[in-house]
């Protein structure tokens, strides 16, 4: 059964801008970041699966997007739930994020995903990802 994965976001200091209030683009980087981190915490070490296949480049980011319902400050410790990602027929994949304190909604955020390999030439090319891999991403 696929799981949420939950994280602790500490709100620090240099977060937040000059209204006191966590700038936006940090949860663009806590949702990258919480990507990583699940997919460590899954068995999917990126730096591993390198080094056991020279052409596997990641999961490359081509979307994303982030919406704000309620201001995080410093000092907060918010809940980061990362669903379970949603895989369809193409090559691409959907990461769906939320950001929580104290039972209170801030933001949710959206990736859009794909699974990358270099071609021949180099040049980075989406591919299915694997149902195993798939599998593991949803924590099953």
């Amino acid at each position: 059964m696929a799981q949420d994965y939950l994280r602790s976001v500490p709100v620090h200091w240099n977060d937040c801008d000059p209204a006191r209030i966590v700038f936006h683009a940090h949860f663009v980087r806590w949702m990258d970041e919480g990507f990583q981190e699940m997919c460590r915490a899954r068995g999917l070490d990126f730096r591993l699966m390198v080094e056991a296949d020279a052409g596997f480049r990641g999961s490359p980011l081509v979307n994303v997007s982030c919406g704000f319902r309620s201001p995080a400050m410093y000092a907060d410790l918010l809940e980061h739930r990362i669903h379970p990602p949603e895989f369809g027929a193409g090559k691409s994949f959907l990461v769906k994020h939320g950001f929580w304190r104290d039972g209170t909604l801030l933001a949710t955020g959206e990736q859009v995903r794909i699974w990358g390999q270099a071609d021949a030439s180099g040049t980075l090319r989406a591919v299915p990802v694997p149902p195993e891999t798939q599998a593991m991403l949803r924590g099953e």
